[in-house]
């Protein structure tokens, strides 16, 4: 009997990260040791590195790529709010767009392996991956990096409404948090968000607030990346602190409607019609709140009367996205007014349903005495 062959293993990719903030380094680095430890292991040595990771929107990104230099068998993976930008300054890089989708990222390392070993190849090597380069060069007070570029929908139902307009809460921080402050309302208990660099303690009473470490800064780039699978946890807290040293406390509301404005970027939660009426029922804070273009004009209309997000933008006469992002922020921090009741019309009873009146009562014993006395006089 011949013995079975081995299959060959393939080594995990050596993945150098350069001139990559602190936060970015934490999330890839805990992706990877949670998800990708087969394929890929990272390196502090450039010397056995198979591909650098960079972040081109850094100050000093020429700098940095200085180290490459004579080092034609390292593949280069960078990613930007404008990667499409990118493709002449670095013809030689594969450019993923912002905010990094971290369930591409493994592909893209790998191919940048594979290019980097085939030299004849690199020169056609830059490619932009179409799904992660949606954003265009900003216009006006425009962020597309926050609001997107989703052209318009139609006024009224038609076709169906196309995927990229809408966006799953579940696989970003703000359907984590949502889920917690739920669990916490319903428990009257705290709860967590952990598996994250720092842990986010959402405490229900007396009114909802948020504690965690987390800067704003390294807020915002952990609110708008796909979370990989089982990154993140809620969990039931059995001890809870609003005292810890460097943890800052926000009201739940803020801080929801802050998560769902950077994960939304224009778009509208899953399940939602942008047909349907809604109202809220009072308005953000936002001396806390991030603000989106438009965002007081769209806040004061919507608390006056029902309408759908699509005839805001209407009647505004401002691009769909800025509602649909004022929406998301609403949506989450609760402040969308629950839908009134259908009026019932008042109740006519039928003349058939009427008491009928009572009989005459009878005259008692002492008034036909009293009558028969007066008679007889």
């Amino acid at each position: 009997m011949s013995r079975p062959s081995t299959v060959p293993v393939p080594a995990p990719t050596a993945v150098f990260l350069l001139h990559i903030g602190s936060m970015d380094t934490r999330l890839i680095g805990l992706s990877i040791e949670r998800h990708w430890k087969q394929s890929i292991r990272l390196t502090s040595s450039l010397d056995e590195a198979h591909v650098a990771l960079v972040d081109h929107d850094r100050p000093g990104i020429d700098e940095a790529l200085s180290r490459l230099a004579g080092r034609p068998q390292i593949g280069v993976v960078g990613y930007a709010f404008r990667p499409e930008g990118l493709q002449t300054r670095f013809p030689h890089h594969l450019t993923l767009g912002k905010p990094l989708n971290l369930d591409v990222l493994p592909g893209a390392l790998s191919q940048a392996a594979v290019l980097s070993r085939a030299p004849l190849a690199v020169a056609s090597a830059n490619v932009v991956i179409p799904e992660l380069s949606e954003l265009r060069p900003r216009t006006g007070d425009e962020e597309p990096d926050l609001c997107g570029t989703q052209e318009d929908i139609p006024l009224v139902p038609g076709p169906p409404l196309p995927g990229k307009l809408f966006f799953e809460p579940t696989h970003y921080l703000v359907g984590h948090l949502a889920r917690a402050l739920d669990e916490a309302l319903k428990t009257g208990r705290p709860h967590v968000v952990s598996g994250l660099p720092r842990l986010i303690g959402v405490h229900p009473l007396p009114q909802p607030i948020c504690v965690t470490g987390f800067r704003d800064t390294q807020l915002r780039p952990f609110s708008m990346a796909q979370l990989p699978d089982a990154t993140a946890r809620v969990v039931n807290a059995l001890t809870f602190s609003t005292s810890g040293s460097g943890d800052s406390i926000h009201a739940a509301e803020d801080f929801l409607w802050n998560t769902a404005a950077w994960a939304a970027r224009g778009r509208l939660p899953a399940g939602i019609d942008p047909y349907r009426p809604a109202r809220l029922r009072a308005w953000p804070n936002f001396t806390r709140a991030w603000a989106a273009p438009h965002a007081l004009r769209i806040v004061s209309l919507w608390t006056r009367e029902w309408a759908s997000p699509v005839e805001i933008a209407r009647r505004l006469g401002i691009p769909q996205r800025y509602v649909f992002s004022v929406y998301a922020s609403a949506h989450f921090a609760g402040l969308f007014q629950a839908e009134p009741a259908a009026v019932l019309p008042a109740m006519i009873v039928p003349v058939s349903d009427v008491p009928p009146s009572l009989p005459p009562q009878r005259p008692s014993i002492l008034s036909r005495i009293l009558r028969k006395l007066l008679d007889a006089v």
